[in-house]
């Protein structure tokens, strides 16, 4: 079995002499004997990024695009141009121990139910200077450890913002894997993509790692989190807010795109992927969440409301060929859907 990496770069100066030290680092290159498979997909950087790669890293396969077409369509390109049986998806922004890539290939390796595995992801602090990453701190704080599902259809990073103690430290199957850094099947993808699309283009950025991770379980696909392999990521929207005041807080500091984003990505996620049989069970969670959201975009964020709608009844069509796309290709039951909103 062979490993393609696959990254989407933009403007990531200032990562890339630690990330790449680690991608090229991996033991997997040696004990497998493969020569680094890696594709990087540029969108449109205004930064040094794209030289940098050219002059350090010849051997990495390079695709510039003209404008920023979104992670998953990039991600798209960067997957249709590799072989690899295994597709390490990646952003950036991380540090990768060495035994990673390996942990994660034998792990797919001995179940061929797994779609997806990952591991335990902690967070990353630094300092730049001149547009570099320097002297990047390791720190205990867990990142993402798998994607939790609620019953309200929240989805948040396992472990966010807290201190590793051991409470993780189980090999056991999740929801998904957060799209920073995944292992997946090629042969899973392929059975479950729309057209030539793996990750939904409709999600221009954030959720489609959600959405990924949904379709996958709706598939009758299995996700892996291992805890062997660690890496560190620099993550500049957190998750894991513990309560609602927090996640104000929190919203209100991001930036307007990024909850525009959000805010269509989540409903467009809810219409393709959720099952009518598991609405009514969780209908009082649902619709608490719903309303409580519903209330404050219309109040904050009014203009991301309308923009949201609008663009999601121009896609109408498109969006309920996908929904058509995953329901016929289900194989799991309703209610083993409905044991991972908990």
């Amino acid at each position: 079995m062979s490993v393609s990496i696959c990254i989407v770069t933009y403007n990531s100066m200032k990562y890339l002499p630690y990330f790449l030290d680690s991608v090229f680092h991996q033991t997997y290159w040696q004990k497998s004997g493969e020569t680094p498979d890696v594709f990087v997909v540029d969108n449109a950087s205004g930064d040094k990024t794209v030289n940098f790669i050219r002059d350090n890293f010849p051997t990495v396969h390079l695709l510039r695009n003209i404008n920023n077409i979104g992670l998953s369509r990039a991600w798209n390109q960067a997957i249709k141009m590799t072989r690899g049986d295994y597709l390490l998806v990646m952003n950036p922004d991380l540090i990768l121990e060495e035994k990673f890539l390996a942990t994660l290939v034998s792990d797919l390796a001995e179940d061929d139910h797994l779609a997806a595995a990952g591991g335990k992801l902690y967070r990353l602090d630094f300092e730049s200077e001149g547009g570099f990453l320097v002297s990047p701190v390791k720190t205990n704080i867990l990142d993402s450890c798998g994607l939790r599902a609620f019953k309200n259809r929240r989805f948040v990073d396992r472990g966010a913002g807290e201190l590793d103690r051991g409470q993780l430290d189980v090999k056991e199957e999740v929801f998904g894997l957060s799209g920073a850094c995944l292992l997946l099947r090629r042969s899973a993808l392929e059975a479950i993509k729309f057209g030539e699309e793996y990750f939904d283009e409709n999600f221009f950025m954030y959720q489609e790692d959600i959405d990924l991770a949904w379709r996958l379980r709706l598939a009758g696909w299995s996700a892996l989190y291992d805890p062997l392999a660690r890496g560190w990521h620099h993550r500049r929207a957190q998750s894991g807010q513990k309560n609602d005041w927090a996640v104000i807080r929190y919203r209100r500091g991001k930036e307007n795109l990024v909850n525009f984003h959000s805010y269509k990505n989540h409903l467009m996620l809810l219409y393709k992927n959720e099952l009518w049989a598991n609405v009514l069970p969780n209908l009082p969670s649902i619709l608490w969440y719903e309303l409580k959201k519903f209330v404050y975009v219309l109040i904050f964020e009014v203009h991301n409301f309308f923009r949201g709608w609008a663009e999601i009844f121009k896609n109408r069509h498109i969006l309920k060929k996908k929904r058509g796309v995953n329901m016929r290709q289900k194989k799991v039951r309703a209610e083993e859907m409905r044991r991972w909103f908990q």
